[in-house]
Protein backbone atom coordinates (compact mmCIF):
# COMPACT_ATOMS: atom_id res chain seq x y z
CA UNK A 1 0.00 0.00 0.00
CA UNK A 2 1.45 3.32 -1.03
CA UNK A 3 1.66 6.29 1.30
CA UNK A 4 -1.39 8.51 0.72
CA UNK A 5 0.12 11.51 2.45
CA UNK A 6 2.84 14.00 1.94
CA UNK A 7 5.21 14.28 4.91
CA UNK A 8 5.65 17.95 4.10
CA UNK A 9 2.01 18.56 5.17
CA UNK A 10 2.86 17.88 8.79
CA UNK A 11 4.46 20.14 11.36
CA UNK A 12 7.82 18.58 12.14
CA UNK A 13 8.45 21.08 14.95
CA UNK A 14 5.81 19.50 17.21
CA UNK A 15 7.43 17.82 20.25
CA UNK A 16 5.58 14.76 21.57
CA UNK A 17 7.67 14.84 24.74
CA UNK A 18 9.65 11.62 24.40
CA UNK A 19 13.30 10.89 23.68
CA UNK A 20 15.06 7.95 22.15
CA UNK A 21 17.26 6.16 24.71
CA UNK A 22 19.60 3.23 24.63
CA UNK A 23 19.35 0.01 26.63
CA UNK A 24 21.89 1.18 29.24
CA UNK A 25 19.69 4.15 30.20
CA UNK A 26 16.62 1.93 30.50
CA UNK A 27 18.48 -0.54 32.73
CA UNK A 28 19.74 2.26 35.01
CA UNK A 29 16.25 3.71 35.29
CA UNK A 30 14.73 0.31 36.14
CA UNK A 31 17.34 -0.28 38.86
CA UNK A 32 16.60 3.14 40.36
CA UNK A 33 12.84 2.43 40.43
CA UNK A 34 13.39 -1.01 41.97
CA UNK A 35 15.53 0.41 44.74
CA UNK A 36 12.95 3.15 45.51
CA UNK A 37 10.15 0.57 45.66
CA UNK A 38 12.19 -1.69 47.94
CA UNK A 39 13.07 1.23 50.22
CA UNK A 40 9.53 2.63 50.46
CA UNK A 41 7.97 -0.83 50.73
CA UNK A 42 9.81 -1.50 53.94
CA UNK A 43 8.44 1.74 55.42
CA UNK A 44 4.77 1.19 54.54
CA UNK A 45 2.25 0.91 57.37
CA UNK A 46 -0.35 -1.63 56.28
CA UNK A 47 -2.32 -1.66 59.53
CA UNK A 48 -5.22 0.38 58.13
CA UNK A 49 -5.40 -1.75 54.99
CA UNK A 50 -5.35 -4.95 57.04
CA UNK A 51 -8.19 -3.64 59.22
CA UNK A 52 -10.30 -2.87 56.17
CA UNK A 53 -9.61 -6.31 54.70
CA UNK A 54 -10.61 -7.96 57.99
CA UNK A 55 -13.92 -6.06 57.93
CA UNK A 56 -14.59 -7.15 54.36
CA UNK A 57 -13.85 -10.77 55.26
CA UNK A 58 -16.25 -10.54 58.21
CA UNK A 59 -18.98 -9.25 55.89
CA UNK A 60 -18.53 -12.23 53.57
CA UNK A 61 -18.66 -14.85 56.34
CA UNK A 62 -21.79 -16.91 56.82
CA UNK A 63 -24.38 -18.16 54.35
CA UNK A 64 -25.42 -14.73 53.16
CA UNK A 65 -23.27 -11.65 52.90
CA UNK A 66 -24.67 -8.19 53.53
CA UNK A 67 -24.73 -7.63 49.77
CA UNK A 68 -26.71 -10.84 49.21
CA UNK A 69 -29.26 -9.76 51.81
CA UNK A 70 -29.64 -6.30 50.26
CA UNK A 71 -30.02 -7.77 46.77
CA UNK A 72 -32.64 -10.23 48.00
CA UNK A 73 -34.58 -7.42 49.74
CA UNK A 74 -34.51 -5.26 46.60
CA UNK A 75 -35.77 -8.14 44.47
CA UNK A 76 -38.63 -8.79 46.93
CA UNK A 77 -39.56 -5.09 46.88
CA UNK A 78 -39.52 -4.97 43.08
CA UNK A 79 -41.80 -8.00 42.92
CA UNK A 80 -44.22 -6.33 45.36
CA UNK A 81 -44.31 -3.22 43.17
CA UNK A 82 -44.80 -5.36 40.08
CA UNK A 83 -47.83 -7.01 41.70
CA UNK A 84 -49.30 -3.55 42.35
CA UNK A 85 -48.74 -2.17 38.85
CA UNK A 86 -49.39 -5.15 36.58
CA UNK A 87 -53.14 -5.41 37.33
CA UNK A 88 -53.56 -1.81 36.17
CA UNK A 89 -51.71 -2.51 32.94
CA UNK A 90 -53.63 -5.72 32.29
CA UNK A 91 -56.95 -3.94 32.86
CA UNK A 92 -55.94 -1.10 30.54
CA UNK A 93 -55.04 -3.66 27.88
CA UNK A 94 -58.49 -5.30 27.98
CA UNK A 95 -60.86 -4.42 25.16
CA UNK A 96 -58.37 -2.47 23.03
CA UNK A 97 -61.13 -1.60 20.56
CA UNK A 98 -62.90 0.51 23.22
CA UNK A 99 -61.64 4.07 23.00
CA UNK A 100 -62.89 5.37 26.35
CA UNK A 101 -62.18 4.19 29.87
CA UNK A 102 -64.76 4.51 32.62
CA UNK A 103 -62.95 4.81 35.92
CA UNK A 104 -65.05 6.12 38.77
CA UNK A 105 -63.27 7.02 42.04
CA UNK A 106 -59.92 6.75 40.32
CA UNK A 107 -58.31 9.46 42.46
CA UNK A 108 -58.85 7.50 45.67
CA UNK A 109 -57.81 4.20 44.06
CA UNK A 110 -54.64 5.71 42.55
CA UNK A 111 -53.74 7.53 45.78
CA UNK A 112 -54.00 4.24 47.67
CA UNK A 113 -51.63 2.49 45.23
CA UNK A 114 -49.21 5.45 45.30
CA UNK A 115 -49.00 5.20 49.09
CA UNK A 116 -48.30 1.47 48.90
CA UNK A 117 -45.57 1.96 46.29
CA UNK A 118 -43.94 4.82 48.20
CA UNK A 119 -43.96 2.72 51.36
CA UNK A 120 -41.92 0.07 49.57
CA UNK A 121 -39.59 2.33 47.61
CA UNK A 122 -38.86 4.81 50.41
CA UNK A 123 -39.30 2.52 53.39
CA UNK A 124 -41.91 4.79 54.98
Amino acid sequence: MANDFDIEEYDDDFDFGFNIVDEREVTEHEKEIQSRVAESGSKLDTTELETKLDKLIELRQGDESQLDIVQKKHKEDLLKIEKMIMPLLYNLRKNPEDVYIKWPNRKEIIDKQIKKIVTITRGQ
